[in-house]
């Protein structure tokens, strides 16, 4: 391409973008990415704040799932899409703080390429277990596996996520030396400790909890800094004598790096809006959720304070992903 032929297309680009944002936003379907396969926390966020928007906008609000690699490949579409509001991400602990320190390479710059508009909801993870191993408790548990060393292994949602690293931590802070499964998403994963190809897992509670009242896993521990009321019988790692293994997995709404900032105010006052309305609290107290609701400067700050915290844990435990 020519010189002159690049100007001219950056032009018409611009000029269109240009035209694209003097209409109301939004004035057609909206995509909220999901970079995780359907079932786990993040697509069940996703799709209960897409309702909200769909009735509020009175246009149509499409999730769609592009997973693989950690979240990385959906999260890399979302920030060379266009910013113009109209491709959004569910961002996650996983893609936009955690894989900058796994991964060697990168497709995209966690810190330079998205617009944080808002956090959206954190929840705790709960170490759960085949109910065939004669564990009761986390401190059972942790007996039980020092007595296997190397031979218990435990399943994540795919290798640098926040299941992984929440596990290994655990497990290092714990002195137990476990074996790590990825598996290509969380229902396969917590499907894998169900049929007892693993021993363990590290998941939300939010997938979890279904799964234990039913009697198909059992939970020990749970990382909060307090215990849930969708599981109040199961108690805080901490409470087990195990500190620093506390953690929730979050995530919140971003658009590509750019986008106007009239377009970030209309979509962080929209989803506040449904974020406090009874029916979406009620829905997510229900599967264990709690709401963060930060705005766009606060997002962007508490996403550098756990890019950080989980570097320093990647680091300690050694965890890599390609």
């Amino acid at each position: 391409m020519t010189f002159l032929r690049y100007v001219a297309a950056a032009a018409l680009a611009a000029g269109l973008l240009s035209n694209a944002l003097a209409q109301p936003y939004p004035a057609k379907p909206v995509r909220i990415v999901v970079a995780f396969p359907p079932g786990g926390l993040t697509d069940i966020v996703a799709r209960f704040v897409g309702d909200q928007l769909s009735k509020a906008w009175n246009q149509q609000v499409v999730v769609e799932n592009r997973a693989g690699a950690g979240g990385t490949i959906g999260t890399d579409h979302v920030a060379k899409a266009a910013p113009d509001g109209y491709t959004l991400l569910l961002a996650t602990l996983a893609a936009n703080a955690i894989a900058p320190s796994v991964y060697a390479k990168l497709p995209y710059d966690a810190a330079r390429d998205f617009t944080p508009i808002m956090a959206l909801t954190g929840t705790p993870s709960v170490i759960a277990i085949n109910p065939a191993i004669p564990a009761k408790t986390i401190a059972e548990f942790i007996d039980h596996a020092k007595a296997r060393p190397g031979t218990l292994a435990f399943s994540s949602p795919g290798s640098g996520v926040s299941a992984h690293l929440g596990m290994e931590n655990f497990a290092l802070t714990a002195g137990l030396k476990m074996v790590h499964v990825p598996y290509k998403g969380s229902a396969p994963a917590l499907n894998a400790v169900v049929a007892g190809e693993v021993a363990a897992t590290f998941d939300p509670i939010t997938t979890v909890a279904p799964l234990v009242k039913g009697g198909k896993l059992r939970a020990l521990a749970m990382s909060g800094t307090r215990r849930s009321p969708l599981l109040p019988e199961v108690p805080t790692i901490a409470e087990a004598g195990l500190k620093g293994v506390e953690s929730y997995a979050w995530n919140g709404l971003m658009g590509p790096a750019g986008l106007p900032r009239e377009v970030v105010a209309r979509i962080h006052h929209d989803v506040g809006v449904a974020l406090r309305s009874a029916e979406l609290r009620e829905r997510m107290n229900a599967v264990g959720t709690e709401i963060l609701e930060m705005g766009p400067e606060e997002f962007a700050g508490y996403i550098r304070s756990e890019t950080e915290k989980w570097g320093a844990i990647a680091r300690r435990v050694g965890a890599s992903a390609q």
